[in-house]
């Protein structure tokens, strides 16, 4: 059998290159650069392997002829243009599984940075200043959380609330009652739930329905300031209101791993505000998350060349992607 040949363009587990070096059937090569695709592997390549600095578009696909399957080692899929895919018949699928404990777990960092104000506190201490008064944090025991998006991230952050004895509620319109009661989660509208929570945090998916999700609309019709945290994809949230919402004091605070353009320009005012903590984009950046993306990636790989089998295929197969919202229970 013809070898068929695979080019990996971006970071990949060594372990899992290695085992796909020892697959008898695929001829594994690797881009220097993602932005950089050697042309001579593009036209001739069956397969490739990438993540998200990698952007797939029709202009791409024109070149690579020959490409059967695309995986993303990837949780997001807004990088790659799947309309173009669907109408070349080319294959794709991601690994939504495997950030989800990074995911859950940085929410939490940030979550915990902001109520126990740690940027402050270490502002204060590199200026000679100890006055401990100036930084008192939140107990956040007793309190309320709240989650936009009840997927596999939501859940897990769920829990974690649960188990700080904190009160959790969610946002999900295409989940059924059947789904919070599962995970002993209340269900609540949007706007409810921004105004019944002391924490709030961003599960979603990049849409057309999640674009501006959140707005001075509902910042300035909040009952009492929150903790604000988004994990999930920047354009979620209108910046500069945002912005306006931390000025006003709408917000106690903010923990924020993505942004509406990324990087973030250093003079965005958002990294002046000491009630903000920013990370830059690392929700899935664990060393367990690395390599469980890269060989769950590379498995899908050999599959699909040993027998057709396929799994995580995009576009998802869900109601949210171009559905009407489920009506509950």
């Amino acid at each position: 059998m013809k070898k068929k040949k695979v080019l990996i363009t971006d970071r990949f587990a060594t372990e899992s290159a290695m085992w796909l070096d020892r697959q008898p059937h695929l001829e594994i090569v690797r881009a220097d650069s993602p932005s950089i695709l050697p042309l001579e592997h593009l036209v001739s390549c069956q397969a490739m392997l990438i993540r998200s600095r990698t952007p797939i578009d029709e202009k791409l696909l024109k070149k690579a002829r020959q490409l059967q399957v695309i995986i993303t080692a990837t949780s997001g899929f807004d990088h790659i243009d799947l309309d173009a895919c669907t109408k070349w018949g080319i294959t794709v699928m991601h690994t939504p599984s495997a950030n989800i404990e990074s995911a859950s777990q940085l929410t939490w960092a940030l979550v915990l940075a902001v109520a126990n104000r740690l940027r402050e506190s270490r502002s204060l201490m590199e200026s000679g200043e100890w006055l401990r008064d100036k930084v008192i944090g939140l107990e956040l025991s007793g309190r309320t959380y709240g989650i936009v998006g009840l997927g596999r991230i939501g859940s897990r952050v769920a829990k974690l609330a649960q188990a700080f004895g904190m009160n959790v509620m969610a946002y999900d319109p295409y989940l059924a009652d059947s789904t919070f009661d599962a995970v002993n989660v209340q269900r609540q509208g949007f706007e409810e739930l921004l105004k019944n929570s002391d924490v709030v945090s961003f599960h979603v998916p990049k849409t057309a329905e999640t674009e501006r999700m959140l707005t001075r609309q509902q910042l300035s019709r909040l009952s009492r300031p929150l903790i604000l945290v988004n994990t999930s994809r920047g354009s979620v949230i209108e910046e500069n209101d945002l912005i306006e919402a931390l000025q006003k004091g709408w917000l106690r605070g903010a923990g924020l791993d993505v942004f509406a353009q990324e990087p973030l320009e250093t003079s965005s005012e958002l990294l002046k505000l000491p009630q903000v903590v920013a990370t830059p984009h690392v929700g899935a950046n664990t060393e367990e998350a690395f390599f469980k993306a890269s060989q769950l990636a590379a498995q899908k790989m050999v599959s699909f060349f040993l027998d057709g089998s396929t799994s995580d295929t995009l576009p998802p197969r869900v109601p949210w992607y171009g559905a009407t919202p489920l009506k509950a229970d």
